[in-house]
């Protein structure tokens, strides 16, 4: 139920996310060439096509776009920072506190922003270097998107300052990320092409919003584990450090 809570407001967030860079791409149409930006991103078909749109649209759209798109964000990042919280609340088994402060809602936009960074990354790698080296890159990958999951999450509420309990979750949130960033940018794209012929928009559609739905389960898995993990076990701090050489 919290993955699918999770999920939901995850996707209630991207849209105005996607709508605020599009507002955000307008005003910097008059000093780059959108296949300038689709090459330097890795991106090409339809996605290369909606760039391309988003830098031909006019003033008033740049306008709207930005100021709705930046509001329908923040009142989402909000949104779904109450369920971040509360899920971690129930995971520690603390009494649920609902709220998202700044920090959080900043935190949330951050580690979203960071995903579509790694994944323009990943994609310029696969363009320049070949499958073999954006394979391989994953590797960072997963140390990359285990870090952020540890920085958002020492903004929940949870039962012990020690940064070393979140350790567990962020390796199994970093290494899940990771297979789906993966699956989504080594093996989907033929299948996107596959689906827009058979489809059109519905099966890009319904690959999004299963990426989100794996995406809230392994955030409230992450938690999960973290508080398990230190409940049964104690804090991982004390165990990695009484080996001698870590403790040196």
């Amino acid at each position: 139920v919290l993955g699918s809570a999770v999920a939901f407001r995850l996707f209630l967030f991207f849209v105005p996310f996607l709508l605020f860079l599009v507002g955000l791409l307008g005003f910097v149409a008059t000093w780059v060439d959108a296949e300038e930006v689709s090459e330097q991103a890795g991106v090409t078909g339809s996605l290369a096509g909606q760039i391309d749109a988003a830098l031909s649209q006019g003033d008033s759209s740049r306008w709207v776009a930005t100021i709705v798109g930046f509001v329908g964000m923040v009142w989402a990042g909000r949104s779904l920072g109450k369920v971040l919280a509360s899920a971690s609340c129930l995971a520690w088994r603390l009494p649920v506190r609902a709220q998202a402060s700044i920090r959080i809602v900043g935190g949330v936009i951050g580690f979203v922003t960071g995903i579509g960074l790694i994944a323009v990354i990943v994609n310029r790698i696969r363009a320049d270097l070949g499958l073999a080296a954006a394979g391989f890159s994953f590797v960072a990958v997963i140390a990359v998107y285990g870090s952020a999951w540890v920085v958002l999450s020492m903004l929940l509420p949870r039962a012990t300052t020690d940064p070393g309990a979140l350790l567990p979750g962020a390796g199994s949130f970093g290494l899940t990320l990771a297979t789906m960033h993966a699956t989504s940018q080594l093996y989907l794209p033929d299948q996107f092409a596959r689906a827009s012929e058979l489809y059109g928009a519905i099966g890009v559609t319904i690959v999004t919003l299963g990426w989100f739905f794996f995406l809230g389960r392994a955030m409230v898995l992450a938690m999960v584990v973290n508080a398990v993990l230190h409940e049964r076990l104690g804090t991982v701090s004390q165990v990695l450090f009484s080996m001698p050489v870590l403790r040196a």
